[in-house]
């Protein structure tokens, strides 16, 4: 499990995301992870010792009796902490489209909250939005049929909405087109993507498709190495296959490569993490 929301293994075809997933993060020591993206808005809950969040010369921390909300397309820098030697992060990621269901359901309560300037990332986790998360993240870990747990879960949205609390994660920082790469790549990170691949997929054209993309400011081979890295930080953390497994699963033929690359990106070896956990 982590802070990428790609909390399960990266699949080998398509899959159907469920409206909430759950997933917990956990460390024995120290971890400091650069370019964390964020692939969907999403909340987390930390049980035990702290995170920091770094952007710049600015440091935000949450622990107990706090929650972390990240919108969609976020890069993070973020710290984990532990306590005692146990650092323990709950976390649910939601569908765009429960958000967008909850605020067009409650126009008024989001309407206000959302015109509020520049929402924090950390906000305060009072009793009734605290004993709505203990109901959804037990419903979401018990594989509850989507139609009760988006139920469950628009009451969580709502009651921190009422408490002021959660804005920041009804802001979508992803661009269209980047977005929809981002996802039809996350389907299958180890597939051997080419451009053209991609185009056909996505029902553009190939010279459209990088043209587009620059315009958003990044690129398929940027893209395709973003979503790898990312989906072996998420095995890396949620699962104990070997690293040159989990580097094959995501792309990468040469298990030192992918070290190389990995540390690149979020300033730990695959080895370092593993052990961190």
């Amino acid at each position: 499990m982590t802070d990428t929301l790609t909390h399960s293994p990266p699949q080998t075809g398509p899959v159907q995301l469920r409206v909430v997933q759950q997933g917990t993060i956990t460390a024995r020591s120290a971890q400091h992870l650069r370019r964390v993206m964020c692939w969907s808005p999403l909340l987390m809950r930390v049980r035990r010792g702290q995170k920091v969040l770094i952007d710049g010369e600015h440091r935000q921390q949450a622990g107990p009796g706090q929650l972390v909300a990240a919108p969609a397309g976020t890069e993070l820098e973020l710290m984990n902490l532990p306590e005692a030697g146990a650092y323990v992060c709950e976390v649910l990621q939601f569908a765009p489209a429960l958000l967008q269901h909850c605020r067009d359901s409650h126009a008024g309560v989001f309407g206000g909250l959302l015109a509020r300037p520049d929402p924090a990332l950390i906000c305060p986790l009072d009793a009734l939005p605290a004993r709505l998360w203990d109901e959804v993240f037990a419903a979401a870990s018990q594989q509850e049929p989507d139609e009760l747990l988006q139920h469950r879960a628009e009451g969580l949205l709502l009651a921190l909405a009422l408490a002021g609390h959660g804005g920041s994660l009804f802001i979508d920082r992803s661009a269209a087109l980047t977005r929809r790469v981002q996802q039809m790549l996350l389907l299958q990170p180890g597939r051997d993507w080419t451009v053209d691949d991609l185009a056909v997929a996505l029902g553009v054209g190939a010279s459209t498709l990088r043209r587009q993309l620059a315009q958003e400011g990044t690129s398929f081979r940027e893209l395709l190495e973003q979503v790898r890295l990312n989906s072996a930080l998420a095995l890396l953390q949620g699962s104990r296959q070997p690293v040159a497994r989990i580097a094959e699963q995501c792309g990468y033929a040469s298990p030192s490569r992918f070290a190389v690359r990995f540390r690149s990106r979020f300033g730990m070896s695959p080895q370092e993490l593993r052990v961190s956990c």
